[in-house]
This record gives C-alpha cells, sequence and structure tokens, in this order.
C-alpha cells in the first residue's frame, strides 16, 4: 500500500500545495490514516543561507530541553512555533517548533563572500557534517523529541492522520514551490506515531517510500558505521542516509548513487556491450553491497537540485511519470495527475531498477 506524490518545476516555478493535498487524497484508500506528510523546497528564500530546523516535541518539557538543547550548539536566528490551524480529526499533536539555524556562535559566520569557492566548499562539506551529527545528538539525547528536517530553503511537514488532514493542519494549500514530495502511509510492521510519519529527511535529502526494505538490517548496521543513528523506528529512514553518505560524503554523482542502492541484475551487467559501463557497475556492486536495498519498493528522493525516482529491479510497487513542459511529476497511480497535469503532453510507467532523475536547470532557483 502507501502512496507516494512528487513533483518538480525544472525552471524553478511554483507548483501549488493545495493541489498536491488534491492529488494525493485521491489515492485515500492507499492510506489508513496513520501516517502523512510533505517536503515542499524553496518555501524560505528570505531564510536561504540558514539551516531551517523543524522539531516536534512531546511536551513542554521536551520543548524546553530542545530549546536549551539548540541554543547551546547552533546560533539562532529566529525560533517560533509553526504555523498551524485546529482540524478536528487530528486529536492530538505534539508541540511542533521551527529555528532558523546555522553552526557558530553568531550570524558573521554566514558572511563567506569574500572566501575562494575552494574554502567556502570546505566550510559547507564541515557544517553539513556538523548538522549531521547535531540531528543524530538531539534525536538520542532528548527524550520526547525529534527532528523532522533541517534543511536549507526547504522543510518537511508530517505526523499522524491522512495526508489531506496533515496538509490542512499545517497550512499546506498557502503555500507554493517549485519542488515537492507527499506520501500516505499504511504501516505494515513498524508503530504508528509522528516521528515515524514520511518524509524522512537528513540536511537537504527527503525521501518519500511504498513497500518494505527486507535489507534494512544490513543497511542499518552498514550506516552506523559512518556515525548515522535510525532513531525513528521505521525502515524507510535508511534511504535517506544512504544518500547523504554516497552522494554528499562519498562524493558519487546520483547516478552511481542509484545503480548502488538498486542495482541491474548481475545477469544484466553481463551482457552490456559498453565496456566501460559494466567495469563501473561492477565496482559499485562489488564495493558496496551493505547499500543495496532489497524487498519490494517505489521511492521518490529530492534535495532540491533534482528528483530521483526509483523502484526495485522487480517493480513490485507501482510508479507512473508524466510530464507537461518543464514541469514532471510522479505518483503511485495516475489517477493524481488529473489535478496535477490533466492537459499532460506524456506518461509512462517507471522501468524496474532503472531510475529516473530530473533535474533543475542551471540557473533555476528554489
Amino acid at each position: 500500500m502507501c502512496g507516494i506524490i512528487g513533483g518538480i518545476d525544472i525552471n524553478g516555478g511554483k507548483l501549488s500545495g493545495g493541489d498536491f493535498i488534491e492529488a494525493i487524497s485521491i489515492q485515500h484508500d492507499r492510506g489508513n490514516g496513520l501516517g502523512g506528510g510533505f517536503a515542499a523546497y524553496g518555501i524560505y528564500p528570505e531564510f536561504e543561507k540558514y539551516h531551517a530546523l523543524h522539531i516536534a516535541c512531546t511536551n513542554e518539557h521536551a520543548a524546553q530541553a530542545a530549546d536549551e538543547f539548540i541554543r547551546a550548539h547552533l546560533y539562532v536566528k529566529i525560533a517560533e512555533d509553526m504555523p498551524t490551524k485546529d482540524v478536528h480529526t487530528i486529536q492530538w499533536h505534539p508541540l511542533l517548533k521551527r529555528y532558523f539555524t546555522t553552526p557558530g556562535p553568531s550570524n558573521e559566520d554566514l558572511k563567506l563572500s569574500n572566501l575562494g569557492p575552494a574554502t567556502i566548499h570546505r566550510q559547507s562539506g564541515i557544517i553539513d557534517a556538523y548538522m549531521k551529527k547535531f540531528v543524530f545528538d538531539f534525536n538520542r539525547s532528548i527524550p520526547g523529541a525529534f527532528v523532522m528536517s533541517c534543511g536549507k530553503n526547504m522543510g518537511v511537514f508530517k505526523g499522524v492522520g491522512y495526508p489531506e488532514q496533515i496538509g490542512e493542519f499545517f497550512l499546506i494549500d498557502r503555500l507554493q514551490a517549485p519542488v515537492w514530495m507527499v506520501h500516505s502511509r499504511f504501516p505494515t510492521n513498524s508503530q504508528s506515531w509522528w516521528g515515524g510519519a514520511h518524509p524522512f529527511s537528513l540536511l537537504e535529502w527527503s525521501v518519500v517510500h511504498n513497500g518494505e526494505i527486507t535489507s534494512y538490517g544490513v543497511n542499518r548496521n552498514y550506516l552506523e558505521m559512518f556515525g548515522y543513528k535510525c532513531l525513528l523506528q521505521t525502515d524507510t529512514e535508511v534511504i535517506s542516509y544512504l544518500f547523504d553518505l554516497l552522494v554528499r560524503e562519498y562524493g558519487m554523482s546520483v547516478a552511481d548513487a542509484c545503480s548502488v542502492i538498486s542495482p541491474p541484475l548481475w545477469a544484466e551487467i553481463e551482457e552490456m556491450e559498453d565496456e566501460a559501463k559494466k567495469r563501473r557497475l561492477l565496482y559499485l556492486r562489488q564495493y558496496f553491497p551493505q547499500a543495496l536495498l532489497n524487498g519490494p519498493f517505489a521511492v521518490l528522493v529530492s534535495n532540491g537540485k533534482e528528483m530521483i525516482a526509483l523502484n526495485d529491479n522487480l517493480k513490485l510497487r507501482p510508479l507512473v511519470v508524466a510530464k507537461r513542459g518543464g514541469q514532471y511529476f510522479f505518483s503511485s497511480e495516475e489517477c493524481s495527475f488529473e489535478i496535477l497535469c490533466p492537459d499532460r503532453e506524456k506518461t509512462w510507467m517507471l522501468d524496474g531498477g532503472k531510475p529516473e532523475i530530473v533535474k533543475m536547470k542551471e540557473g533555476a532557483h528554489v
């Protein structure tokens, strides 16, 4: 079960959050009301240099401890309650806070304009590593609190309920963004709680997933060797961390990371005529076996610069793609396209084990 939807405008044009609420509501029967969520990119342009930290706390004590922890480790530009509205179908929700932050004692640390590109790149890498560690330390250290997202100029909005209810609760219909991902959850082997809803996010990476990761134990053990902590009690969490590890830390291309996570079958590789490609795929399969995902899955991943759609090799979960000009949409069911792009030029089914990677145009901004 589970329903997933994604959309990207490669020219940076804005897509309406209200449309995505309506599009996922059509897939109502794919969820059971135990989880829904949205990820949106390009929604905080006035604070684009700051990490937008979305956190949830079960009570005031946890919220106070979280605030103290954040201020002890980060410079806080703004701290505020997340905008929400009362929705009668959501009987309880955690305290939801939003911080615009950066590592360092003050916002002077953001003034990088006089530094060379190599220095900026190095500092950005250090900051990303620091924020990664901060998230895991926070989730482990503050009982009753967790980080929903911490990327720049993006945010995750998720909780227990049907996604249309969560969308109404978080006022998603008031947001416009060039990149969206949406999830309707139907948990089968993990508990329902606000931290277990999708999307899962780390830094700029966000993931929504339909299926089951049977390799979760192997993937988790592998990630924990590199400082990742799987604390949110569901298998999907490892996917966002694997993309962060492979692309940000290892410096792989997104295409190579997809080949690690869902590679061609050995027989397919052996039959390839392109020797360079064949050697590359053999290398990736042989040296990163612990990062391979097993099980039935359809996955959407984004970092705000591209949208990646990926199926398992046998395509045991549905995923459909549609195109309208510079806009691309992905969905578990084609019916959602009647809301998002009724005048679409083309619709096609994603092939098993072959990713669809759609990138923002050079110069387009989230």
